[in-house]
């Protein structure tokens, strides 16, 4: 792990504060992430903004509810961007992976939206995440299923929904 995305990662476990949902949900998401990202053949620059998105993905959510939101995608979508020119700038990013890395937080619920293969990549390793937190029902199931693109990414869906 390079040394910025550890400190990026480091910073955002901090500033969870130990909440059990949100620290552990950042640490599945980035490892599954990374693990896509690596299946996939990613360039260096790509894997690090995939691993700074997906480690700052859910990053709003705290910073909402802490200040009496429900932390609504709308409510993240408004939060997220300050949060993250911050979390990347200390850890000390380039200012030229913010717009990437901010598209990912910004979007990665967006499932029908036009996206390329960081966002993909993402979107996968959040559902896989999501469905071994809260198994889904069979319509919802079917949902999740069309997003998934990438082979290695419907092996592991398939492997989750199997064991559930």
């Amino acid at each position: 792990m390079e040394a910025r995305e550890g400190q990026l990662l480091y910073s955002a476990l901090c500033y969870e504060a130990g909440h059990p949902r949100r620290t552990q949900h950042i640490l599945k998401v980035y490892a599954l992430a990374k693990l896509l990202g690596q299946q996939a053949g990613l360039e260096e620059k790509q894997e690090e903004i995939l691993g700074a998105g997906a480690i700052l993905h859910d990053i709003a959510i705290k910073y909402c509810k802490d200040h009496g939101g429900a932390a609504s995608q709308a409510e993240q979508q408004q939060a997220a961007p300050a949060l993250v020119s911050d979390f990347l700038a200390k850890a000390g990013y380039p200012a030229e992976v913010l717009p990437n890395v901010l598209e990912l937080v910004l979007h990665h619920h967006e499932y029908r939206r036009p996206h390329g293969q960081l966002m993909q990549l993402l979107m996968e390793a959040d559902l896989i995440v999501n469905c071994y937190e809260c198994p889904p029902d069979p319509a919802r199931r079917q949902e999740i299923e069309a997003v998934f693109q990438t082979d290695q990414g419907k092996t592991l869906l398939a492997l989750c929904l199997q064991s559930l």
